[in-house]
């Protein structure tokens, strides 16, 4: 070692020179506490680069305070979210850091957080979205940086100026004015651990759209806030039990956006993919899958079959389209005004759960059809019936008989859809529905056959591309890339998630029902579309909600229209989804490119049997009805013959000569 002592000690100096070059470097970006910090854009494009929203902090709120204009609860809450020992440790928490350390290594990933609010501010103001190794110990420098230059009440102030807190609002004296319409110093406890929760995920902690997630949030705070001393366990407890969502007044923004809903969205997607602290700190371009032409015309045709409504009580509306091949999402529209706050307008109606009626019918048909159970000829009972003490109605409380599966579909009949689940069993019907895309919870008994479990757009917009695709499911998806400040390119959305679900032949037999439904119903489209409607009911004869779902090989739509108010009020509506066909949807798909009207032809599997021209799976041909059904009564729907003709080619529809009883 001795003799070695001159190149051991020049490679000791070359290190030391180089570890002080690059703390140097690190340290040259700290931001100044006597100036506003200020967030990178996020700009969001749609599929052919044009903009759809500058996401930019300059165009939002922002309120710059000293630490004593914060007010005594928002400071202490924001250390019992983030950093209850804040004043206690240096830069570096090493205990929470080995913790999370632990948590990665066993975990095979960089998924525990653990950082300091100083850490924090370093990452939203100084670093890339970038999780690795070499990112975090040059956090970690910049931290200890930041440290040694200013105090910690310096830093306090300077995170406390700068983070997001959502709907528009940089900073704690922004978030009190858009959230609570008062200064930072006049917030309640209660108030100021409900927007400290945010800080974490604004997103995700929206109370718009996740009111109860922020609930659970601010207790979570509000206990920090006992173990810091700065409330008492009874002063917890007051703030607890205080009305925090009477209390909201969000305020919107000045933000310019061409699809607020959906940014909203990817936003979210994006606090999930990369975390908040890099969607705090901005300096991203996403490149999505929108094409703006199609959100512009999604947008006039909710907002004009909104007001064509408002003789039935609807005042909100809502519309997702997709492209059923690539799953991409072409438009989104979430309410019928984002900006209306008598209607909760920023409430995003695409990711609500709400009772879809009979346009869940086509789940529980398909099922029974793909499992051999009966074929579109087979005769189904409409009349009253008792199903082991569920007693189904229709929406016109009038018999028709006995009928083929076919027409009983397209008559939206309810007593026969709910005889066919419980010929297949909900259990099947629940598992081909989640195979297809629903995700939510579907109750097993009789009423989920005719739309009684609660449902999304999103996910059943999901669950009809699987029939827009002849039988193969392609994920939904939203953004295709995304580009950090130095152009690098952080996201790629990888190759197209798709399982084949069903047959296309099995598809086709719900298409070849569905295509002649808006013939019957008179919507008046000028395309050949295959299409469902429904109504929800909620048990007193009254209507929440009208949907209509509609497809062709070129795109797949959900729409649904509704009475709305804030903080999850509203009333009901008088529209059923035949109203909803013939105003905002027939805006929408009249108004689409011509070059979206495609069909389908018949696939291998299919065949005609019982010596009519109904169309069978190949194996069940054989499957005729016995006896023959019987004729419609005349106060039902204008009888339709069980086996329709197939149209050579989509002439573009005549309206009905007189209105139809209109579907669930």
């Amino acid at each position: 070692m001795w003799r070695r002592r001159i190149p051991i000690a020049a490679i000791i100096a070359v290190i030391f020179a180089l570890s002080t070059a690059y703390v140097a470097w690190a340290l040259k970006d700290l931001p100044d506490p006597n100036s506003g910090l200020a967030a990178g854009d996020i700009i969001i494009l749609d599929r052919k680069g044009q903009v759809i929203e500058d996401y930019s902090p300059a165009g939002h709120y922002h309120v710059n305070l000293t630490l004593d204009q914060m007010g005594k609860y928002a400071p202490a809450a924001v250390i019992a979210a983030e950093d209850r020992n804040f004043y206690h440790h240096g830069a570096i928490d090493l205990q929470a850091t080995a913790r999370a350390v632990w948590v990665d290594l066993t975990s095979g990933g960089l998924n525990q957080g653990g950082s300091t609010i100083t850490q924090q501010l370093v990452k939203i103001q100084l670093l890339t979205p970038e999780k690795s190794l070499p990112r975090k110990v040059h956090e970690m420098v910049l931290a200890i940086g930041l440290e040694q230059r200013f105090s910690k009440d310096q830093i306090l102030t300077m995170y406390l100026n700068r983070v997001y807190f959502g709907h528009g609002a940089y900073g704690i004296g922004a978030a009190a004015r858009t959230y609570f319409n008062k200064d930072a110093k006049d917030l309640s406890p209660a108030q100021a651990a409900f927007l400290a929760g945010v800080i974490q995920a604004p997103s995700a902690y929206d109370p718009v759209l996740h009111y109860s997630n922020a609930k659970a949030r601010q207790e979570y705070v509000l206990r920090g806030m006992v173990t810091t001393s700065a409330l008492s366990q009874s002063e917890a407890g007051t703030a607890s039990a205080e009305d925090i969502q009477k209390e909201l007044h969000i305020g919107v923004s000045a933000r310019q956006s061409k699809a607020p809903h959906f940014v909203d969205f990817v936003l979210t997607q994006l606090e999930s993919m990369f975390g908040s602290a890099a969607v705090q700190q901005g300096g991203l371009v996403v490149h999505t899958t929108l094409d703006l032409n199609l959100q512009a015309l999604a947008q006039q045709a909710v907002a004009q079959g909104v007001r064509d409504l408002h003789w039935a009580n609807v005042n909100n509306g809502a519309l997702l389209a997709a492209d059923p091949k690539s799953g991409e999402v072409l438009a989104w529209v979430g309410s019928a005004d984002y900006s209306n706050d008598s209607i909760g307008g920023q409430f995003d109606v695409v990711t609500a759960e709400r009772q879809p009626g009979s346009s869940f019918k086509p789940y529980v048909y398909e099922a029974a059809l793909r499992d051999h159970k009966i074929t579109l000829a087979t005769v189904l009972k409409d009349e009253l019936t008792n199903f082991n003490g569920y007693t189904p109605h229709d929406f016109d409380n009038v018999s028709m008989g006995m009928i083929p599966a076919r027409k009983a579909l397209l008559f939206s009949r309810n007593i026969p859809a709910v005889q066919v689940a419980q010929m297949e069993g909900m259990n099947n019907v629940i598992d081909l529905a989640h195979q297809m895309g629903i995700n939510s919870k579907l109750d097993p008994g009789l009423a989920t056959a005719i739309g009684g479990s609660d449902v999304t757009l999103l996910e059943h917009v999901q669950g009809y591309q699987v029939f827009a695709d002849q039988g193969q499911r392609v994920n939904l998806s939203w953004i295709n890339s995304v580009d950090d400040s130095q152009g690098n390119v952080v996201y790629q959305r990888p190759g197209t998630d798709t399982k084949d679900v069903l047959t296309p032949a099995e598809s086709y037999l719900i298409t070849d029902v569905l295509r002649h439904y808006q013939y019957q119903w008179g919507f008046g489209w000028n395309r050949q579309m295959a299409s469902k409607t429904g109504t929800s009911d909620n048990g007193h004869g009254q209507i929440p909600d009208s949907w209509v779902m509609a497809y062709n090989p070129d795109i797949v739509i959900g729409t649904w229209v509704g009475n709305t108010a804030p903080n999850g009020g509203g009333g009901h509506i008088l529209a059923f989804g035949e109203s909803v066909g013939s105003s905002l949807l027939r805006y929408f798909v009249n108004g689409l490119p011509n070059k979206m009207r495609d069909w389908y032809s018949t696939p291998t599997g299919i065949t005609h049997g019982c010596g009519g021209s109904e169309l069978f799976l190949v194996g069940t041909e054989h499957m005729c009805p016995s006896p023959s059904p019987s004729p419609s009564p005349s106060a039902s729907p204008s009888a339709l013959p069980s086996v329709l003709p197939t149209p050579s080619i989509l002439p573009s529809p005549s309206p009905l000569p007189s209105p139809q009883p209109s579907p669930t």
